[in-house]
């Protein structure tokens, strides 16, 4: 075992989640914000990188600032994130989500509690999971930007009678799949199958091999021999592009470009938050994602290594030339002041369908 692994297994195991409950965290709540946008698996230097290169939503790189994450992993932040403690704070807040883990127990992951996941309308001042409603099934299967901002911006021009005075945007961007190499996602183009392989549930289906394109049928070929070589584990994380530059299947340069675009993407969406809402805006992440730093890749749970863990912390003021003009959610319109809408707001999930969006996502 070399010391990278070794020191990968002592980041990730109970030394680790020991080590990372000392790290000094620094909730949200404790920032000054009116919205703040979250984006999913954004590295400091990610950012750092795009403001460098003048995007507009940012400011210069000098003002992206940094905070320590109160989590390495989303269900672990969401778990400390939304903690009891915070209650105040959630019940004036708006609370947008792309990420199905809001709708988890997740008692498999050791670092998150019993007291907080899954989460539910009474929780918050407005609750609305745009996940369950704005997935879509293209080249890659993800919730895009879009629908998060139209919510964010018409909630916020409701904040008075909606009875909140902050609104916090969950985006699944920039983390994976991305959307400049869809084919690093082979399999099927559905939420099942986000960011994964096919997993064999339809074995029983003839695949038309003919009627596959080249690119297509060599991946289908290289899984094949993996799953003749490798156990389930390995295989699992054959579509994580993190594990796939570990082994040496993929290129810095290219996963960390196909990164950046995916952080584009979203900051070009923010551009249109940034005008069409009036305040403060926060741009942030709930953590990044290890290149080895300690023999970390991904983003395991429970890790204190700083490439996970220091997050990015930038902030603009936003102003409403009314550009556009969203609808509130149906949920949401239809609903009382709680901002209730779909089965989080107390009725049966469906458990089917939350499982295989964060098989999409990779974490199943």
């Amino acid at each position: 075992m070399d010391f990278a692994t070794l020191s990968g297994e002592i980041a990730t195991g109970r030394i680790g989640h020991a080590l990372s409950r000392l790290v000094p965290a620094t909730p949200i709540w404790e920032r000054e914000w009116d919205i703040c946008c979250v984006l999913d698996g954004c590295r400091l230097d990610l950012m750092r990188e795009a403001a460098a290169a003048g995007h507009e939503t940012l400011p210069d790189p000098n003002s992206v600032g940094s905070l320590w994450s109160v989590g390495s992993q989303s269900a672990e932040w969401m778990d400390r994130t939304f903690a009891p403690e915070h209650r105040e704070a959630m019940a004036r807040t708006a609370y947008v989500t792309g990420n199905p883990f809001s709708s988890q127990s997740c008692e498999h992951i050791l670092v998150t509690s019993d007291e907080v996941l899954p989460l539910t309308a009474d929780d918050f001042g407005v609750f609305h999971e745009a996940w369950r409603e704005d997935w879509v099934d293209d080249d890659i299967s993800t919730i895009p930007p879009e629908p998060l901002t139209d919510a964010a911006i018409a909630i916020w021009r409701n904040r008075e009678e909606l009875g909140i005075d902050r609104v916090l945007v969950h985006y699944m961007q920039p983390h994976a799949p991305f959307r400049s190499q869809p084919g690093w996602f082979f399999g099927s183009a559905d939420i099942e199958h986000w960011g994964q392989f096919t997993d064999g549930e339809d074995d029983d289906e003839d695949i038309d091999l003919e009627a596959l394109e080249p690119a297509e049928r060599e991946a289908l070929e290289t899984l094949a021999e993996a799953e003749a070589e490798s156990d389930d584990d390995e295989t699992d994380s054959m579509n994580d592009p993190w594990m796939r530059l570990r082994d040496g299947d993929l290129s810095f340069e290219a996963v960390w470009a196909a990164y950046r675009d995916n952080l584009e993407w979203v900051l070009d969406d923010l551009a249109r938050l940034l005008g069409n809402c009036d305040g403060r805006v926060a741009m942030t992440s709930d953590h990044g994602n290890g290149l080895g730093e300690f023999g970390v890749w991904s983003h395991p749970p429970g890790t204190p290594v700083p490439a996970l863990r220091r997050v990015p912390w930038a902030v603009r003021d936003g102003r409403d030339t009314g550009a556009c003009d969203p609808a509130l959610p149906d949920g949401i319109r239809e609903g009382s002041a709680a901002g209730a809408d779909g089965p989080a707001g107390g009725e049966e999930s469906d458990e089917d369908e939350i499982e295989s969006r964060l098989e999409a996502l990779g974490y199943r």
